[in-house]
């Protein structure tokens, strides 16, 4: 009686255990088809972001902002056209770049110094040539050198915005979304609570713009490059590391410097 049972209730319930399979099955495989998607957007956003600055550093190397007189900045916006950016995005990067250096905004000189720590130089100017022959000097004869936008990739670079608004990290959370930020997450500004969002590196400008739309006080705006791995001089290259730093900040325009020594 008992295995009669059993197998009237198998046959009742076995159309529902393999609908409910299948169902899970589905599931299981949308999770990993969006899975897969949000990790290529992840890199594409990456590659664009790094496209972006290159873009810049080289235009403001150069002097020259146009693409049609730019053969170097030229090839950048041929390899941004190859991963198939917007050309509405490309077009936004190119009209940012005429106006900072229109304005005289930050500009970024990257540097690689014999023991492996890599600096990036922050330098407010209106005339970049000059001062980079000052820094290449400095760093010649320290056994370091200027290097190219690459060394970019080891660090992970942005612009956050510190603002203030009388709202819940859940509604700032929204409003990031709104204002097209990577992140945002509760902060301090001058021991005061604020919230900081995280935007496009040395790019601030359109987030800043939709926050002050959505009701925000901006606090201030710092461009950062955190690196994603580090290096530990001994103290006899951290010695040196910091005579040089001292060298280059006798260069008045050179306003910050970062690099990727490990946190003591």
């Amino acid at each position: 009686m008992s295995y009669r049972l059993n197998i009237l209730l198998f046959n009742k319930y076995k159309n529902v255990l393999i609908q409910e399979s299948k169902r899970y099955a589905g599931h299981s495989k949308w999770q990993n088809i969006k899975s897969t998607k949000q990790s290529h957007d992840t890199a594409k956003s990456l590659l664009f972001k790094t496209l972006a600055s290159k873009m810049k550093i080289i235009a403001e190397e150069t002097g020259n902002p146009d693409p049609d007189f730019n053969p170097k900045l030229a090839s950048v916006v041929d390899q941004a056209k190859k991963a198939n950016m917007p050309a509405s995005t490309l077009k936004t990067i190119l009209n940012r770049i005429q106006n900072n250096q229109a304005d005289g905004q930050i500009h970024i000189v990257t540097a690689h110094t014999n023991v492996g720590v890599v600096l990036i130089l922050y330098i407010a100017t209106t005339n970049l040539a000059p001062i980079k022959i000052n820094i290449s000097t400095i760093l010649r004869k320290a056994n370091a050198k200027v290097s190219d936008t690459s060394v970019l990739s080891m660090f992970d670079c942005a612009s956050y915005i510190a603002a203030s608004k009388d709202c819940t990290l859940d509604q700032a959370m929204e409003n990031a979304i709104e204002a097209d930020a990577h992140d945002v997450e509760e902060g301090k500004h001058k021991d005061n609570k604020c919230f900081m969002f995280k935007a496009d590196f040395l790019f601030p400008e359109k987030v800043t713009t939709q926050l002050k739309n959505l009701g925000y006080e901006i606090l201030s705006t710092e461009n950062k490059c955190i690196p994603t791995a580090t290096v530990e001089p001994s103290e006899e290259e951290l010695t040196y590391i910091n005579k040089l730093k001292q060298k280059l900040f006798e260069i008045r325009e050179i306003k910050k410097i970062e690099d990727n020594i490990a946190s003591s």
